[in-house]
Order: C-alpha cells, then structure tokens, then sequence
C-alpha cells in the first residue's frame, strides 16, 4: 500500500516560491489585531475583576497576580573548578529559593485571609 503525499500536488521540490516577498514587515494577524482592540477597551476592567477574584479567593486568578507581582527565581549557575561543589552549590540555591518563595506565598495568603476574614 503506498503512502498519500500530504501538501498541495501542483507544489514541487525546488520550485521558486508563491510568495517571494514574504509576508510584510509589521502586518498583523488579524486575530493579534482583535486581541489587541478588546485589550485596549476592556483591560482595566479585566484587571480589576481579576483582582476581585483574586480576593474573593479564586486560586488561579491569585496566582495570575503573584506571578506577576513576585516573578519565579531562575537558578544561577556558579562556576567552579571542583564539579560536585559546583553541582552541590546550584542545589543549595535552589533549595534556598524554594524556602523563600513558600514562606512568601504563606505570608501573603495569611494576609489576604486578614484583609477577607477583616
């Protein structure tokens, strides 16, 4: 049984493009576009109602705000000349930054249970 070729049958391997120019410089998807003009109308509104149901306790919404409010710690790499220290050390570190980020995720949701409960 032979395999179907995918693709339009009038293209061929080799042939000069249908579209040399390429899309233009700065043209816009037309669905970026709409994005775009709903944003431009309706983002404050949006951002309020998500800071509304980030306080009324709405996990995803708290998280769309902590996320950007306290961005994720990226690990750096510290060079060393001994291998294990090095490996040893960017362990530690992240490990460190874990802790971090669960005492302030604590702390935060401790203080939006105040400012709910208050």
């Amino acid at each position: 049984m032979e395999k179907k070729k995918s693709g339009n049958p009038n293209f061929y391997k080799g042939m000069p493009s249908a579209n040399p120019a390429g899309r233009t410089v700065g043209s816009v998807n037309k669905y970026t576009a709409l994005s775009r003009e709903v944003l431009s109308a309706k983002g404050p509104e949006i951002v309020d109602k998500v800071i509304e149901l980030a306080l009324a306790g709405d996990r995803h919404c708290l998280k769309m705000c902590m996320d950007r409010i306290i961005p994720a710690h990226k690990a750096v790499e510290i060079k060393h000349e001994h291998r294990d220290l090095g490996i040893n050390i960017i362990v530690e570190s992240v490990k460190a930054i874990h802790k971090i980020e669960e005492e302030e995720q604590e702390t935060f949701e401790g203080e939006v249970t105040e400012a709910i409960d208050g």
